[in-house]
């Protein structure tokens, strides 16, 4: 059955077509991902489909009674406010203005009743349609059921990216949509949660449509692809790897009808230049007639020729050059630890990297990987005892929050900054595969966005040729030709590399070991990243292990530890001590909000956290035990 149809939607800003002619359709049951480069106009759809925007053309319907959930990129809302106030925002305001048409009603003169109780018909008809009466019980339900447990009168300044996104996945369930509209849901979600994200995603009863740079999410999920490319949307039944191999058929056949239509032209091209010849040295009415006719069909034949094929839109053309190096030791840890005043990060770690490992870092949100990757960058070097990078070795690092770069630079200084003997054709160069048109070349840095900041930090790695790289989460902001082209680069790359990445598919294409912060250790394991979630979590491929995103509700698998197999008294024991650090966490976490110390408020709610997910362990432990 049909339930929305989108029909021949056509947008314009400023004289130019963003959206041309957009036509598909979503049937009930139906989860479908839409995927474009970034500013194609996936966005402007959504909010067309949505009904917030008005298209200069087409139309769109929706089944009557259809309930619309739309999950945003972003959360709005204020750091102080709790996270229950927000959650039930609409409500408050609804029912507060019930409470005063009912006061109204009460008090109105004779003359006033008919209006006092239509506008209070109006506002009952409002709270009735949110199941007023329900709500609140309704929202520590769906809070409860996506495992954020224990957050109701917590601010939303506490809560990380990756639960806020859920949060505001919460806020859209409230209203029990039949069809779900989301936009890049899994941002800032760890491999937990986004694992929780999509088995939630498969489970969903309604339909979905899901705008993501995330592929394998949209393998798990959906079941047809939309692309949208020059404005133009085409539909691919399946995932994403299903999309990607029918795209290349269809390229493959094309570019086959390409090279044969490009050969019949030849051919003509060729007849015609042997007819002029005759003519001009034997003119007669029939040579003539037949240049004439072969001119004629040549004409024809280049107006109807077949267009050479893409695989879409070209994005950029990379290459990590890299200065060789004789060094046997490209990284050694020592010992290493890492705190933030009572929470310990690592504790004496060990870490060791040779030339032309390519190593991914993985573990949960909060676990340290951005500072040990900062500490590496900062204080590596050959004379170092703990943090020891090997002799000839230059680093590149792309860094997560873009710090590397200065935002009262031109994009054009940023590029000429370092190293120091740059070369302007070589800036340049580089800026045009990576970067702005040359126009745009005197912009600030802080004046970019993103994807356009994280594509400079990754041009300037290119000019700095180095031989050991550094990525803290290199394909953020970045659409999905983007992120294949800078693996394919990687790929490519003869230097060593130590990347933090939540991108499955980039990691499987450009590491052999994973190493995993665990218990403030580091484990290492030999392989890609799907190898080593199918052996660490045995759940891949089909993953159908529960998983939340909030430490109070993460399942984690657990390794088998000596110090675990201990009596019950002693587990409870350790569940006593954990429930009063819990308290005395809960308690710190107010006063620090309360006075405005909003960076060690945070810090407190990443322990508090870690407490958490130790008590579900304990009690887990206790449970098999008694």
């Amino acid at each position: 059955m049909r339930i929305a149809n989108v029909t021949n939607i056509t947008v314009q800003y400023a004289g130019q077509n963003v959206l041309k002619g957009v036509s598909f359709e979503i049937n009930a049951g139906k989860k479908l991902g839409l995927i474009g480069t970034n500013g194609s106009g996936k966005t402007t759809l959504l909010r067309i489909l949505l009904g917030q925007e008005t298209p200069t053309g087409g139309t769109v319907s929706v089944v009557s009674g259809t309930r619309i959930g739309y999950v945003p990129q972003y959360v709005e809302g204020g750091d102080d406010e709790l996270v229950m106030d927000w959650l039930l925002a609409e409500y408050i305001k609804i029912r507060e203005s019930l409470r005063l048409s009912e006061e109204s009603l009460a008090t109105a003169p004779p003359d006033e009743v008919d209006s006092s109780m239509k506008e209070y018909q109006e506002a009952r008809d409002s709270y009735d349609r949110i199941d007023g009466d329900r709500r609140p019980e309704q929202a520590e339900k769906v809070l409860d059921s996506l495992g954020l447990q224990g957050i109701h009168n917590q601010t939303l300044g506490t809560q990380s990216g990756g639960e806020k996104n859920v949060l505001s996945l919460a806020l859209t369930l409230l209203d029990d949509p039949d069809f779900l509209v989301l936009d890049e849901p899994g941002n800032h979600l760890d491999f937990m949660g986004l694992a929780w994200l999509e088995e939630f995603l498969i489970n969903f009863k309604g339909m979905v449509l899901i705008v993501s740079h995330n592929r394998h999410t949209l393998d798990r999920v959906v079941q047809g692809i939309l692309t949208l490319e020059d404005g133009r949307v085409k539909r691919y039944e399946g995932g994403y790897s299903t999309y990607r191999a029918t795209h290349l058929r269809q390229f493959l056949a094309q570019q086959a009808d390409y090279s044969a239509n490009q050969k019949r032209l030849a051919q003509l091209e060729a007849l015609v230049k042997r007819l002029e010849l005759t003519a001009r040295a034997r003119p007669n009415p029939k040579a003539g007639k037949r240049l004439r006719a072969r001119r004629s069909q040549l004409a024809r034949e280049e107006a109807q020729a077949v267009e050479k094929p893409t695989l879409g839109v070209s994005a950029i053309d990379a290459e990590f050059a890299t200065e060789k190096t004789r060094a046997n030791i490209v990284l050694q840890l020592r010992g290493y630890s890492k705190s933030f005043g009572d929470l310990s990060l690592l504790e004496n770690v060990d870490l060791g990297i040779t030339s032309g490992e390519r190593v991914a870092i993985v573990g949960p949100n909060g676990s340290g990987k951005t500072s040990l990757l900062r500490d590496i960058v900062a204080e590596g070097e050959w004379d170092n005892a703990m943090i020891r990078i090997g002799p000839s070795i230059r680093t590149g690092y792309a860094a997560q929050q873009q710090e590397v770069l200065d935002g009262d630079r031109t994009i054009l200084e940023e590029m000429m900054a370092s190293p120091p003997d740059s070369n302007e054709t070589v800036a340049f160069a580089l800026l045009e595969i990576f970067c702005s048109h040359e126009a745009d070349l005197r912009k600030r840095v802080s004046d970019l966005s993103g994807g356009e900041r994280n594509r400079l930090q990754l041009a300037a790695l290119m000019k700095l040729k180095p031989n050991f790289l550094i990525l803290d989460e290199p394909t953020n902001y970045l659409d999905i030709p983007a992120r294949e082209a800078v693996e394919d680069a990687l790929a490519d790359y003869e230097g060593s590399i130590l990347v933090v990445s939540y991108d499955r598919y980039f990691l499987d294409k450009v590491v052999d070991r994973v190493i995993e912060l665990e218990d403030r250790d580091l484990v290492s394991f030999e392989g890609n990243f799907s190898e080593f979630w199918q052996a660490r979590y045995r759940s891949a491929p089909g993953e159908t292990g529960r998983v939340a995103t909030r430490g109070a509700d993460r399942k984690r698998p657990r390794v088998e530890r000596a110090e675990q197999r201990v009596d019950v008294a002693s587990l409870e024991r350790r569940i006593e001590e954990a429930e009063e650090e819990k308290l005395d966490l809960e308690q710190r976490i107010g006063e620090a909000f309360e006075g405005r110390e909003n960076r060690e408020g945070r810090r407190l709610n990443r322990q508090l956290e870690r407490t958490r997910t130790l008590l579900v362990d304990l009690y887990d432990q206790c449970a098999v035990k008694a």
